[in-house]
């Protein structure tokens, strides 16, 4: 990986943290706000699609398939951040999903590599998952919301082999990245209307506007990793962008104000290793 595209991806990272922090963050229950988020991901969308153009019909198949996981995994992230805390659920989440991302993308993709990549994903995933197993132990987790956990990180797995895909039989990843979240953002309109259709007309401007916000940093953040798919190999690359658990961990502990110690820090402390590791390879 090129140190462009390694910056590039740690900007995706921050940027990851940072809006999922906003959806755990505000007022009112986490699940309407995520999928307010995924609407607003789609507005945001719109008129930036007017000057990338469509993507090619080659990846017609993966785009909509990534928007329907994409639904579920907005549905999966509101339902974890509802019954747990950001700092312990966002480490399992992203997590578990690097090492499985790369064992599939080698196995269906043929992709491969190094040695020291290997080991610093290993350590990467370790110092991660070291993060969710002291929630864990704190009592910040219970079997519903490690299901949820679980769950989620399967769409996680799903959705970057698919867009990592799609990206590249499109052409134009920029077009590809938009049409697929206002794609996601009419499927969650529809969702949200059948079940949540007062939450989702009675919000105040002010909330649409942060929600929006919110969708424009979730698009510039999975639009950048999947630039860098086109550029990279899909696992290691996916497994960069999971650092964005350590700019979680600052977030959580300077802004959210949950509690974080020795043992979470050794665990992002792991993460930086792995991440070195992983770019040296």
């Amino acid at each position: 990986m090129s140190p462009d595209v390694f910056a590039f991806v740690l900007v995706a990272a921050f940027l990851h943290a940072s809006w999922n922090a906003m959806a755990k963050s505000g007022k009112g229950d986490p699940l309407i706000q995520a999928g307010r988020i995924a609407v607003g991901s789609a507005v945001a969308a719109v008129p930036a699609l007017l000057v990338s153009g469509l993507p090619d019909a080659a990846s017609s198949v993966h785009l909509v398939g990534s928007a329907l996981i994409h639904v579920a995994y907005f549905v999966l992230i509101g339902l974890a951040y509802r019954y747990a805390d950001y700092s312990a659920i966002y480490p399992l989440v992203r997590g578990s999903a690097p090492l499985f991302t790369t064992l599939l993308a080698m196995l269906l993709l043929g992709e491969t590599l190094k040695p020291v990549t290997w080991l610093g994903i290993g350590i990467l995933c370790g110092g991660i998952l070291g993060l969710g197993i002291d929630a864990v132990r704190r009592g910040g987790l219970n079997v519903r919301s490690l299901t949820i956990a679980a769950l989620t990180a399967a769409t996680v797995v799903g959705y970057t082999l698919v867009d990592g895909v799609g990206a590249r039989l499109s052409g134009n990843s920029t077009g590809y990245l938009l049409a697929m979240m206002a794609l996601t953002g009419a499927f969650m309109i529809f969702g949200m209307i059948r079940f949540q259709g007062a939450a989702l007309f009675s919000a105040p401007a002010s909330v649409w506007g942060k929600s929006v916000a919110a969708g424009a940093i979730a698009n510039i953040s999975y639009g950048t990793a999947l630039w860098a798919m086109t550029k990279a190999p899909i696992g290691l690359v996916g497994a960069v962008r999971e650092t964005s658990v350590l700019f979680a961990a600052l977030i959580a502990a300077v802004v959210l104000k949950e509690r974080f110690g020795i043992a979470r820090w050794a665990s992002a402390l792991m993460i930086v290793t792995g991440l070195a590791l992983a770019k040296a390879g």
